[in-house]
């Protein structure tokens, strides 16, 4: 599983300019770990709207959000997991947001 998934990311970082971050993070205890794809959203107030709205930057603009879905990496990805039956469970997708910390010191 994590040379598929490195193999993803490598195919998005040569093929997809307008992904900005593609961050992939493994458990390092177990049998079988789980593998985790951070994307980072962050909270900006939008002058049309009432209320906080979360918008994507770990993508430059819609449009490279569009593109990452569509692109052959992505769907080739999808593919080899559903063909090798490679998930114990189906994939989950956790909403959250940044509460402290800092992503780098360098």
């Amino acid at each position: 599983m994590q040379e598929i998934l490195t193999t993803a990311a490598k195919a998005v970082k040569a093929n997809e300019p307008g992904t900005l971050r593609y961050h992939l993070q493994r458990e390092v205890k177990g049998d079988a770990p789980i593998f985790i794809l951070l994307e980072t959203y962050i909270l900006q107030l939008l002058p049309t709207l009432p209320e906080p709205w979360l918008t994507p930057n770990s993508y430059e603009n819609q449009a490279a959000i569009e593109a990452h879905g569509k692109s052959e990496a992505f769907k080739t990805l999808g593919r080899t997991m559903k063909q090798e039956d490679l998930l114990a469970e189906p994939m989950k997708v956790l909403f959250t947001k940044a509460v402290g910390g800092y992503s780098s010191k360098l």
